[in-house]
């Protein structure tokens, strides 16, 4: 129920705009017109009655008008300025915002965005802390060690310290993850 409600309310927003509405159904008047003064002059060369020569050369003349109407109608137009209701905008940019929500939260959720924040360089600088603890840790030109790295790693995250300090006490449940 609530895809086609989604799907009507897209459809509704999408439809086409009042001027072109205007357009297309006064082009249809036109050439109805058209068509009426085509008949009729058909009906009062055909027909050789003098009342309906008279009817058919009235409803030409009304057909002609009618063309001229709609002549004036396309001619009025380019002055037209269709109106969105403010809600039909709100919904739009509503919807807009829903779709790059679910975008960033999908990108995030699957991992990608940790790659594409690597990709960039838009490393944290906790993680550009430890890192570079961690080399001068194996570099043996610098004087930090394996415990130093440890005891950073400890204090940046939590889960590692509750981790390390299960492990020091011999307490780690291998099955539980």
């Amino acid at each position: 129920m609530i895809r086609i409600a989604a799907m009507l309310l897209l459809i509704a927003l999408a439809a086409c705009s009042p001027s072109r509405a205007i357009a297309v159904a006064a082009t249809d008047v036109a050439d109805r017109a058209a068509e009426i003064h085509r008949l009729a002059n058909e009906i009062g060369t055909i027909s050789t009655e003098p009342e309906v020569c008279a009817m058919a050369a009235d409803i030409a003349i009304q057909a002609t008008a009618i063309n001229h109407a709609a002549g004036s109608i396309h001619n009025a137009l380019p002055g037209v300025v269709d109106s969105v209701p403010f809600w039909a905008v709100l919904i739009k940019y509503g919807l807009v915002l829903g779709v790059v929500l679910a975008v960033v939260v999908l990108v995030w959720q699957t991992g990608l965005g940790i790659a594409l924040r690597a990709f960039f360089g838009l490393i944290p600088k906790r993680v550009r802390a430890e890192a570079e603890l961690a080399a001068a840790t194996i570099d043996p030109a610098h004087k930090e060690s394996a415990r130093e790295w440890v005891s950073a790693r400890r204090i940046a995250d939590p889960l590692f310290d509750k981790a390390y300090r299960q492990q020091q006490k011999g307490t780690v449940d291998d099955d539980r993850r």
